[in-house]
């Protein structure tokens, strides 16, 4: 039963699901959210997470059994597909009610941030429109922290313009290494189309990018932060692009840019 229930949690995809929340629990944080608010922010986002990571799982079963993905427990059987169906379908409901307690607008935004996640998995995340999902989830996530403050509102642009431009280079991170696998399974995202020396120059730019807009448009942060995050920031991102372009890029691709986000955060969270 501790197997099963262990592959259940791999299942949800845990490192991007426990990064993107912290991400979240920070700019909440940064915001000044109450201790009150901050878990219900964290524990919806959690399982927002976990529900689109659960659902990436049970979609892809048949092309991940095809490919023997090794670090798929459903292609491995040592979860059920319709355990982690269930599972997905729960960790949506938990979320939807964690963001009700927060208020209306906060409910609608989770609506809509498990809506991108969900049409990602059901079938964007195969064609040139894969990269949409993924800026678009990014983007709106500072906002479901801001709607859920005492005085619920947008954030800035410019907050949104980094985030989903985080977005995108997580995506580009994130596909790489499954490149082979993938055309094996007739999957063609904007990354496979665009081929890897692209993709590497999209991943340098776009987090590069991102963490410049954050340091000209924040007005509070200091300048020996500012320079420094960017540097990081765009070191990491430099040092991800070079490993992309290997014949077999490995999954530090991602986590450095993983790691690049947080320092971005961590920038925003004293700067906004």
């Amino acid at each position: 039963m501790w197997l099963k229930a262990l592959a259940l949690f791999r299942s949800t995809h845990p490192l991007p699901s426990l990064s993107v929340t912290s991400f979240a629990v920070l700019f909440g944080i940064g915001l000044g959210l109450p201790l009150e608010k901050l878990w219900l922010v964290g524990l919806a986002v959690l399982t927002q997470q976990f529900s689109v990571g659960l659902s990436n799982d049970w979609l892809d079963a048949g092309r991940d059994k095809a490919v023997q993905r090794i670090d798929k427990p459903v292609a491995q059987g040592m979860v059920s597909l319709a355990a982690v169906r269930t599972a997905s379908l729960v960790a949506a409901v938990i979320a939807l009610a964690l963001a009700l307690a927060l208020g209306t607008a906060a409910y609608l935004w989770m609506l809509l941030m498990l809506a991108i996640g969900w049409v990602y998995n059901l079938g964007l995340k195969a064609n040139g429109f894969s990269v949409v999902p993924y800026m678009l989830g990014f983007g709106i996530l500072p906002a479901f922290v801001t709607l859920s403050s005492q005085d619920p509102a947008l954030p800035p642009i410019w907050v949104m313009i980094v985030a989903g431009l985080f977005g995108v280079a997580a995506h580009f991170a994130n596909t790489l290494p499954d490149l082979l696998a993938d055309k094996q399974t007739g999957v063609r995202a904007l990354p496979h189309i665009l081929g890897q020396r692209a993709s590497a120059l999209v991943i340098a730019l776009t987090a590069s990018s991102a963490s410049l807009i954050l340091v000209t448009q924040s007005s509070k942060l200091v300048p020996a932060i500012s320079i420094g995050g960017l540097g990081l920031t765009v070191a990491l991102s430099l040092l991800a692009s070079v490993l992309a372009l290997k014949p077999n890029p490995p999954k530090l691709v991602f986590h450095l840019l993983l790691l690049a986000s947080l320092v971005n955060v961590v920038m925003l969270m004293l700067g906004f």
